[in-house]
């Protein structure tokens, strides 16, 4: 018999060769009816009911024939029949002599995973990414965390590995697509990610891990027929008869039928080329608001209380939300990074937006997240009356905030930022301490960033929510302004085909789309558009 056994406990100290024993208890068992044994989740229980934390695991078992599962135990046990379900390849197409490859046009998560999928397929796809290849565009982000030297093309918002490349590294996932979340973390794991993310409830590689990943899937991508250019720009769509025949990047042009569209949610240059195309799109919902930064140590207790220094226990993160309420709207913290850093990102001159980063140690003094609130398409009406065309409207609003932000912090991409405490009483800081993780940073007038309503629901909440979380203090936080690109702005129209409702043969993917938001749920959008497109051969 196969099984899966879930709501194993075991102690923080446990160590591989205890999870026999520990299943056999559970199961009411003999240990050598246990054949084979494997982890395949792990979560940390931290919740204050509990005298320590304790590791929650789920385990895959085979059992000798003798074995009878108990009738009480059945709910925590999922028996195996046959083996769990991959994702189910299509039939390998072909190409025709002479016929147009397919291109992918950005190299993020989607973007590279579908590149991957089309790759191994055999058809050979033509990788276009307008920012460098990721080593190199590493050297280019740092020089701008150093000293403000931007880069339109080619910064931490654009270029190979995607935003995410330069963010948390979490790969976490609301998606229920479980063998395709599955077959990501095992491509990720064979280009050099850390085996831990398999069975890691929240899953976390870094950006130097990232960087490493995403290079080796570029030589995968280009190993099994696949090609890629750098520092090139689409700049132009073709199209025939409502459909796609090719693309243009600059000077250059390349024929093709079939187009992924993965450009990520910053390339607003894409937007507006989709739209003087005549492209289906649509405005859709935002999230603005700010960026804490607490020190680690406080919410490592908050989560852990008096076992925050156990050695198992990694640098804690915590996710809080608040209600609407009179006067306010709701509330909710978002892309949490333990022991992490605040950075500055820019996709044009003149306008900066904030994000949160870390490394795979985590070690950082700080850990930060994002507070933000919610924004419907009626707070940015007046877009439209100021000449915004409807689908693009939600854009220029955080467009808009984003221009507030660069002149609030001076200029040069000083990151405005603020003490939580003089936040909340609308003053503007004298200082800011020393060793906050973003150097380039100087205090700033909030309220001449961010919409009323968004402050007014950010001083409200904030109090509340820190104070469900116990040990951290606010008059220890900072505060950066603005978090404006939780999601996209807007959606590119898609058919159940996965193609654009009224461009055959474009194929929009990932976060860029609107159908995603982050590394796990955009890579499987990426590889679900590459299977869609696959199906149109013959």
């Amino acid at each position: 018999m196969k099984l899966i056994l879930r709501q194993l406990e075991l102690p923080l100290d446990y160590l591989e060769t205890d999870l026999p024993a520990a299943a056999a208890r559970r199961l009411k068992c003999d240990e050598d009816e246990i054949i084979h044994i494997e982890m395949v989740k792990r979560s940390i229980d931290a919740r204050p009911r509990r005298p320590a934390p304790v590791f929650v695991a789920s385990v895959q078992l085979e059992l000798a024939d003798r074995f009878r599962l108990p009738a009480w135990l059945k709910k925590d046990v999922e028996v195996l029949e046959t083996e769990p379900a991959l994702v189910s390849a299509p039939t390998r197409p072909s190409l025709k002599s002479g016929a147009p490859r397919p291109i992918v046009v950005g190299a993020g998560p989607a973007g590279l995973m579908a590149a991957y999928h089309l790759a191994v397929m055999g058809l050979k796809p033509i990788l276009i990414e307008r920012g460098d290849r990721a080593d190199r565009r590493k050297t280019v982000v740092d020089q701008f965390w150093r000293d403000g030297t931007f880069d339109p093309q080619n910064n931490a918002l654009y270029g190979e590995g995607g935003a995410g490349l330069f963010s948390d590294g979490k790969l976490t996932a609301r998606s229920k697509d479980r063998p395709r979340i599955r077959l990501f973390f095992e491509t990720l794991v064979q280009c050099g990610a850390p085996r831990d993310i398999l069975i890691d409830s929240e899953p976390h590689m870094g950006s130097d891990v990232l960087l490493k990943v995403v290079g080796n899937m570029r030589r995968m991508i280009e190993e099994a027929g696949g090609e890629t250019y750098y520092n090139t720009a689409l700049t132009g769509i073709c199209c025939e008869n409502g459909a796609i025949s090719g693309i243009k990047c600059g000077t250059r042009e390349f024929a093709t039928d079939r187009l992924i569209l993965a450009t990520g949610h910053s390339a607003h240059d894409i937007y507006s080329l989709l739209h003087q195309n005549q492209v289906a799109l649509e405005s859709k919902p935002l999230a603005i608001g700010i960026r804490l930064e607490a020190p680690q140590k406080q919410i490592n207790v908050s989560q852990y209380g008096e076992f925050a220094a156990h050695p198992r226990l990694k640098a804690a993160s915590f996710r809080v939300t608040r209600r609407p309420e009179s006067g306010v709207r709701a509330c909710y913290s978002f892309c949490m990074c333990p022991g992490g850093l605040v950075i500055c990102c820019a996709s044009e001159d003149g306008a900066l937006t904030t994000n949160g980063m870390s490394y795979s140690g985590r070690d950082s003094i700080w850990g930060n997240a994002a507070f933000i609130v919610p924004v419907e398409p009626e707070d940015f009406a007046d877009m439209i009356a100021n000449g915004s065309a409807p689908q693009l409207a939600g854009l220029h609003f955080q467009q808009k905030i984003e221009e507030a932000a660069f002149r609030a912090g001076g200029g040069g991409f000083a990151v405005p930022a603020l003490m939580l405490k003089d936040f909340l009483d609308a003053k503007i800081s004298a200082e800011l301490p020393a060793n906050r993780s973003c150097p380039r940073s100087r205090p700033a007038d909030f309220d001449a960033i961010l919409p009323e309503f968004i402050t007014r629901t950010l001083r409200q909440s904030i109090p509340s929510m820190l104070r469900e979380l116990g040990s951290i203090s606010p008059a220890d936080c900072i505060v950066y302004a603005a978090e404006t690109r939780s999601s996209s702005a807007v959606r590119v129209l898609r058919d159940e085909s996965g193609q654009s409702e009224n461009m055959r043969g474009l194929f929009p993917a990932g976060e860029g789309a609107g159908y995603a938001g982050g590394i796990v749920s955009s890579a499987v959008d990426g590889l679900k558009a590459a299977e869609q497109l696959i199906s149109t051969y013959p």
